[in-house]
């Protein structure tokens, strides 16, 4: 997050009083006395054995050394001023008192620093994943610039207010209603972070140093810290201003997520998204995408680099995404295909990947298969720039442990978990048409489906109800009903947050 001074913030802590000024203290003299103030020190310190050698042109620092002419000589100690005979205020409890207050002033101070340098450099030497705000997006994107020829595959998760609404009218497909639930949401929304890990052809992430030929070495001076090999990118969001589902947002806030940092330091999407579409990382057939059930991922994305709604259709759609994200992964769809065929690339799995196949069963979860394949978590899971690490290493272990080294793309290159309709140049119609039938899970925003197929929206932790601030409108059973639904024709119901009453 950005310091409010220079990049790397106050080199040392002050003192817990070190902001008052002389000034703040001037000596007041001459002045009445006010009633019933018997056995008060005079108002005038001359004289007074607590402020020795008093001048009225002098300021006193309570903090100056004993022997200066401003001191408090004595003033807190045994036979001085305050309370002589070490009573009152210079009593020893009085004295450990003060020095344990300034003691914990310190402290808040240390801590409240700690927190603001999260996203700099002083609080992530070291650290791998690397947390980026307003303040250091051009730096951090032009080191991603740098790293992405050598490292093109690039795992991707964010991290968004939840799901709000979902769509009503007819639907041709289950694909179809996927799509139309995911824009209406997406269309609604704000994501709220975005991570992403480089890896090289071979699944090697960028070492800690600068790397020869590369001139990364002049964003990070002096090698203050590790070259990442994530980033986390925290966008602008309010918890006052934009729609979001309340659950969500407390659940992201329980895992370590600060609302408040992102509504005053967070990115500002559109700016970002011009980043994004000159940085290297799309429009190129040779970067790849690696993701885990991420039609909403990608959604918001296309958003942020569109600068306007999804498009009405499923298809306009997915001829953006293909444009913006020629090569994507989805290790979800990768899982499943392999799991309902017992094929992988057309070859009988081995033992080794039927079994763990048949370990994880119905379990849909990123982190249930990490811990099928023995894959460790670094960092915080629910933040996006560790699940996108986690995302990245998975793929790499299921192309070793299920597709024998090999991922056969004319198979699984642009398929969506989610949106299984089978593009139109696809190379093999009857390859995906067999799973139109198959369940999507309730994870990360998706939409799920009752035992007789009929379409229903997720009531998780992650997804669950929220409150509307859409006023003037007919209400039944707690949610609200309107023309929602960005386009033409149908709507959206739902219970929205949008604010704080």
């Amino acid at each position: 997050m950005p310091p409010p001074g220079g990049r790397f913030g106050p080199q040392i802590l002050s003192g817990p009083f070190s902001q008052l000024a002389n000034s703040h203290l001037q000596h007041h003299g001459n002045q009445q006395q006010p009633p019933g103030s018997a056995g008060l020190p005079p108002p005038s310190f001359n004289g007074h054995p607590g402020f020795p050698h008093s001048n009225q042109n002098l300021a006193i620092s309570p903090f100056a050394s004993s022997n200066g002419s401003n001191a408090l000589g004595g003033g807190f100690g045994g036979n001085g001023g305050f309370g002589g005979a070490g009573t009152g205020l210079g009593s020893q409890a009085a004295m450990a008192g003060f020095a344990q207050g300034a003691a914990m002033q310190q402290q808040a101070t240390a801590r409240a620093e700690l927190k603001r340098n999260a996203g700099s450099a002083k609080g992530q030497k070291g650290n791998r994943i690397r947390e980026v705000w307003q303040s250091n997006l051009g730096q951090e994107m032009q080191t991603i610039r740098d790293l992405v020829d050598k490292y093109p595959y690039i795992s991707m998760d964010t991290e968004f207010p939840g799901v709000v609404a979902r769509p009503m009218g007819k639907f041709t497909t289950k694909a179809d209603y996927h799509y139309q639930t995911l824009r209406c949401n997406v269309d609604l929304l704000q994501v709220i972070q975005l991570g992403i890990t480089l890896f090289s052809d071979n699944g090697k992430l960028p070492d800690e140093q600068a790397e020869n030929g590369l001139s990364i070495s002049g964003h990070y001076p002096n090698n203050m810290m590790a070259c990442p090999y994530t980033w986390q990118f925290n966008f602008r969001f309010s918890i006052n201003n934009d729609m979001h589902n309340q659950e969500s947002i407390e659940f992201l806030e329980s895992v370590g997520m600060n609302m408040a940092m992102h509504e005053r330091d967070g990115i500002d999407p559109h700016e970002f998204g011009a980043m994004l579409i000159s940085s290297g990382l799309v429009l190129l057939e040779d970067v790849k995408w690696i993701s885990f059930h991420s039609g909403y991922d990608f959604g918001y994305l296309v958003k942020i680099m569109l600068c306007s709604p999804l498009p009405d259709e499923e298809l306009a759609y997915r001829k953006l995404l293909r444009i913006f994200f020629p090569a994507i992964y989805d290790i979800k769809f990768m899982i499943r295909s392999a799991q309902k065929t017992q094929m992988a690339n057309d070859t009988p799995l081995s033992p080794n990947a039927a079994s763990v196949l048949n370990t994880l069963g119905t379990k849909g979860g990123l982190q249930d298969l990490a811990d099928e394949l023995g894959v460790k978590r670094i960092g915080p899971a629910h933040q996006a720039g560790s699940d996108s690490l986690i995302t990245g290493k998975v793929f790499w272990e299921v192309k070793k442990t299920i597709f024998n080294g090999t991922i056969d793309d004319s198979r699984y290159l642009g398929q969506v978990w989610g949106l299984h309709e089978v593009p139109t140049d696809s190379r093999d119609g009857s390859t995906m048409n067999r799973f139109d039938n198959q369940t999507t899970p309730n994870l990360n925003g998706a939409t799920i489906y009752t035992n007789n197929g009929t379409p229903s929206t997720p009531n998780t932790t992650h997804t669950g109800p929220a409150h509307t601030p859409i006023q003037n409108q007919s209400h039944l059973n707690g949610g609200s009903m309107g023309s929602l639904t960005p386009g033409g024709g149908g709507g959206a119901f739902g219970r929205f947050g949008y604010g704080k009453s």
